[in-house]
């Protein structure tokens, strides 16, 4: 039934809804997790900041559920290997006689130029504990990088800036908001996110319709739009609208 898929990928925040029973919350997530474990070659599941206050200590953010600790944290350490907080696909191609290398890289919330270029300072420096980890990552590709910084848990992933309510200049991958990410996008790779509830998915392209940029490089696409309310509301009034 798959067949047609390349990947199915999830990009995160699978718990902490404001308006669904922790009870169904909990039977989604096991729901999730058979389903990766079932077709381990073709889905991919990504980690949201409201999945991580359940594995990490002291990341709480909002819609935090304490009463369900224990078992979130149990399904998500018990079945941390199908996690990650990175995916990139790449394929090449020509364009007028040309190779051309497309990079899309999935996170929850994305990765600005500003975040990407700290880290990397700061994995690069002689005195950084984790130093021996990250030994030849300037040849990794960027998705290796961060799934070897989350497996590590460094801290850099948990930043939160100032546009929801943190106090560092940039945000991880975990907490960027879209008019950040749209402003300051790292250069090289169309990016895929979620974590900013949307009325529909959309796409922003920096250089749109600018003749130095014929194949829409670096566009951002925003998916997290399939529990949205007005999605709901437009679905249910064109069902009326057919009957």
């Amino acid at each position: 039934i798959f067949h047609q898929y390349d990947k199915i990928i999830f990009v995160g925040d699978y718990v902490d809804s404001f308006d669904i029973p922790s009870a169904d919350i909990l039977e989604n997530l096991k729901e999730i997790v058979l389903f990766a474990k079932t077709y381990p070659d073709l889905v991919v599941l990504l980690l949201g900041n409201h999945d991580i206050q359940y594995i990490v200590p002291n990341e709480i953010c909002s819609g935090y559920r304490g009463e369900m600790y224990h078992d979130l944290h149990q399904i998500f350490t018990e079945n941390e290997d199908l996690f990650r907080i990175a995916f990139l696909d790449e394929f090449e191609h020509e364009y007028k006689g040309q190779p051309i290398t497309n990079r899309t890289l999935w996170t929850h919330a994305g990765v600005t130029h500003g975040w990407f270029t700290e880290f990397i300072r700061d994995i690069a420096n002689p005195r950084y504990r984790h130093r021996e980890f990250f030994e030849g990552s300037e040849n990794w590709k960027i998705d290796e990088i961060l799934n070897t910084a989350w497996k590590l848990r460094v801290d850099n992933l948990y930043n939160v800036d100032s546009a929801s309510g943190g106090f560092y200049v940039w945000a991880g991958p975990l907490c960027v908001r879209p008019h950040i990410l749209n402003d300051f996008y790292l250069e090289g790779y169309d990016q895929v996110v979620g974590h900013t509830p949307q009325s529909a998915v959309y796409q922003f392209c920096p250089l749109l319709g600018v003749e130095s940029n014929p194949e829409k490089l670096n566009t951002l696409t925003y998916v997290d739009a399939l529990m949205h309310k007005d999605v709901y509301k437009l679905t249910r009034l064109k069902d009326e609208d057919e009957n």
